[in-house]
């Protein structure tokens, strides 16, 4: 057997965690920096992303945190881990990036070329937005719990299947 062979996985792949020990999140003009120790070797990156390795199980913790060109800088295991204005900034950033609409009612849904078209009531009225791939872009979170995401990537939440009227949860059910 070669070396290259022998190799590990981890070896090759070393994943980061970030932790108050190792890394200093700042707000900086109007972007989140990120300085940190690896190996002895510091790090700097001036705007850093944050994206939630489970979105829908766990949001306040395995947080990936990438750098301006998609490599991943690191892991955050829990925001806990953070003082209180660090957590702060990074639930901020989350909240921002993760934001999801509420619906609370389906007032229509048209299909059309792969597409559907909804109107629905959420926390601050009505509004429209287009699918495409209805089937693919509806996520059962649980049995009675879904996200549908739009073409433009905003996600919209039906916290309660069973809670929907009995008209929206007629229009919904082809879906799932």
């Amino acid at each position: 057997m070669s070396d290259m062979e022998k190799t590990n996985l981890t070896d090759v792949v070393k994943t980061e965690y970030l932790n108050p020990g190792n890394a200093v999140f700042k707000a900086e003009k109007g972007f989140i920096s990120l300085e940190y120790t690896a190996d002895g070797e510091k790090k700097t990156y001036s705007r850093v992303f944050l994206h939630r390795c489970f979105p829908n199980e766990i949001t306040d913790g395995y947080i990936s945190v990438l750098d301006s060109e998609n490599n991943e800088a690191g892991i955050i295991k829990s925001l806990n881990d953070f003082p209180e204005d660090v957590k702060a900034l990074l639930e901020t950033e989350l909240k921002r990036r993760y934001f999801v609409f509420t619906i609370k009612k389906i007032r229509s849904v048209k299909e059309k070329y792969g597409y559907s078209y909804w109107t629905v009531d959420e926390e601050k009225g009505e509004r429209e937005f287009t699918v495409q791939d209805t089937y693919r872009s509806i996520n059962k979170i649980t049995d009675d719990r879904i996200v549908v995401t739009d073409i433009d990537g905003n996600r919209y939440e039906i916290p309660s299947l069973s809670a929907l009227d009995r008209k929206s949860q007629k229009r919904i059910e082809i879906f799932l």
